[in-house]
């Protein structure tokens, strides 16, 4: 007798394996949702809202773990574990937005959204003239930091010359995308005068946009060096403060067709990083995307042009870049690319006993591999030849067949 446990985490997946056993057709939308199972874990539920969901789920054959002193109103409040397979979590939701109780009729909504956006197959980055399908792909970010301070390599590409050179340097090792920062954003750092970024950034992103064939992004959470770069010809605006820093970028970004990522970050580059502490630092995070999400929206900006960030290191413990990096899965609820950049960052360093960033390539590769395996979807990286052969390799394993 021959059995394999299946290593299974997409409905492409397991439709496949349908396909390979001679399912019928329909048979698979019928069936494949049965296939794949989900946890969602909800915090601060009152006892009759606990037992309420716990009684629906168990009416469709699911269940609900619940603090076991809920049942007889001893507990007041209980953390849930919601479990079961896609298709009848989606009956679940569908019963909870008919509950006379808010709180469950949200539940039930948020539920049904969530679960259909880690359905969709595609997670489509549009900007400028372009549509990029990462739902089962990635993308690789080149570093090029145009800064004196930068904590890895400041002051090695600070002049024209070598910002040039560097870009060069990086389209013969196979870059997708080069993000540009004329700030750095090192904990502990100090903001940069507007007109010295602009004099850093401009005529870096007008060179490299005239002389190369290569999509550029600005990191940037000024409005007016925004204005600029784009009109300089730059595809995307890296935001390291979630679009929180500056008032006036809604409007530049709604005026435009570029790209966007949101980053998310404790603080600002100054203090970020003293003490930062989260209750709960997954659902936290995303409370902060659905913020964004609401903003990009109400200011009619396409969802698909954004990618969001959950910044590791931007007000962050080590352990909760460890906890970021293992659950990114946790992010894709929101049907958006999730961008990550570790590149070289200290939480290596001190995992690795590495004091010198130049040290922690090993590690950063790593930890890149890992971030792709866990549903990354852009890696942004100084090193790009290392990173990106790593990355390949890994995307061959993760789908089974050598990547072109």
């Amino acid at each position: 007798m021959k059995i394999e446990l299946l290593n299974i985490d997409s409905i492409d997946k397991i439709s496949s394996q349908m396909v390979s056993v001679g399912v019928d057709a329909k048979a698979i939308d019928i069936m494949d949702k049965k296939a794949m199972s989900l946890i969602f874990k909800i915090y601060g539920c009152k006892f009759y809202h606990a037992n309420l969901l716990k009684q629906e789920a168990l009416s469709i054959g699911m269940d609900t773990a619940i603090e076991r002193n809920t049942i007889t109103a001893k507990t007041e409040y209980t953390d849930c574990l919601v479990f079961g397979d896609i298709k009848r979590l989606l009956i679940l939701s569908g019963k909870l937005k008919r509950q006379p109780f808010k709180f469950l009729r949200d539940l039930g909504k948020n539920l049904e959204k969530y679960i259909n956006n880690l359905l969709d197959q595609h997670s489509i980055f549009k900007y400028k003239n372009k549509a990029v399908d990462l739902g089962n792909n990635f993308l690789v970010m080149g570093i090029l930091n145009v800064t004196p301070d930068s904590f890895s390599d400041g002051g090695r590409y600070n002049s024209f010359d070598k910002a040039v050179k560097r870009c060069e340097e990086m389209i013969e090792e196979g870059v997708n995308i080069i993000d540009i920062g004329g700030e750095s954003t090192r904990p502990g750092s100090d903001p940069v005068e507007l007109q010295e970024e602009l004099r850093r950034v401009v005529p870096v992103v007008e060179e490299i946009k005239k002389r190369f064939n290569v999509d550029v992004s600005v990191d940037t959470y000024k409005s007016a060096v925004a204005k600029e770069a784009i009109e300089c010809g730059a595809d995307i605006i890296n935001d390291i403060s979630g679009l929180n820093f500056d008032s006036n970028m809604l409007d530049v970004l709604s005026e435009n067709s570029c790209g966007i990522i949101a980053v998310h970050i404790k603080g600002t580059p100054k203090n970020m990083q003293k003490n930062p502490v989260y209750e709960h630092i997954i659902p936290e995070i995303n409370e902060y995307f659905e913020t964004i999400i609401n903003k990009t929206d109400a200011a009619g900006i396409e969802r698909e042009r954004l990618v969001l960030d959950p910044g590791i290191g931007f007000g962050k413990t080590f352990e909760d870049n460890y906890t970021i990096l293992n659950n990114i899965k946790s992010f894709k609820i929101w049907g958006r690319p999730i961008l990550i950049g570790l590149s070289r960052k200290s939480f290596i360093g001190y995992t690795l006993n590495k004091e010198k960033p130049e040290d922690r390539l090993f590690g950063t590769i790593g930890a890149n591999v890992t971030a792709l395996i866990r549903g990354a979807n852009i890696l942004r990286v100084h090193d790009v030849k290392e990173n990106s052969e790593a990355l390949k390799l890994a995307k061959s394993i993760i789908d089974e067949t050598k990547q072109k």
